[in-house]
């Protein structure tokens, strides 16, 4: 099974068990934030068993920001989502300037309160998060406009 990604704080989902107020099985606000839905849907990315394309989804993701900076997210296998009763659909590419990357795009569908809560609660306990520092951004928007996957107006932000 696939891996997803979605960009997140990083901060936001250290694993730290040091959480005194929080009561047992909860799960801090602040991770619940970073997973902004819209119309009860949650914008995520196929991340291959390798995690080949995971630098690429993620300079795609940054690309259409204003600035680049270091980005953090969180990856979590899509076979989770079962037990959780999210159903994920392919039906939208995602709309970023490398349209190669676009086809790793899913949406998270129906979505209610309780299943965003226990997707947070599940990507803490199991998932996986890191970091794409903002040097390595600027060298992989380079590559990518060498490449022909981006656009030469990208090499503006590139500092």
């Amino acid at each position: 099974m696939p891996l997803l990604l979605h960009t997140v704080r990083q901060n936001r989902w250290l694993k730290d068990e040091a959480r005194p107020w929080l009561e047992n099985g909860d799960v801090p606000a602040d991770a619940l934030s970073d997973l902004r839905t819209s119309q009860n849907e949650l914008s995520v990315w196929e991340v291959a068993a390798d995690r080949s394309n995971l630098e690429r989804i993620v300079r795609a993701l940054v690309i259409t920001r204003q600035d680049i900076a270091h980005t953090g997210f969180v990856l979590f296998e899509s076979e989770w989502l079962g037990a959780i009763g999210i159903a994920v659909s392919a039906d939208r590419p995602g709309k970023t300037p490398d349209e190669g990357a676009n086809a790793w795009h899913r949406d998270l569908i129906d979505l209610s309160g309780n299943k965003l809560v226990a997707l947070t609660k599940t990507i803490l306990e199991r998932g996986d998060s890191g970091t794409v520092l903002k040097k390595r951004l600027y060298e992989l928007v380079e590559a990518g406009i060498r490449e022909k996957q981006l656009p030469e107006k990208f090499r503006s932000m590139i500092k």
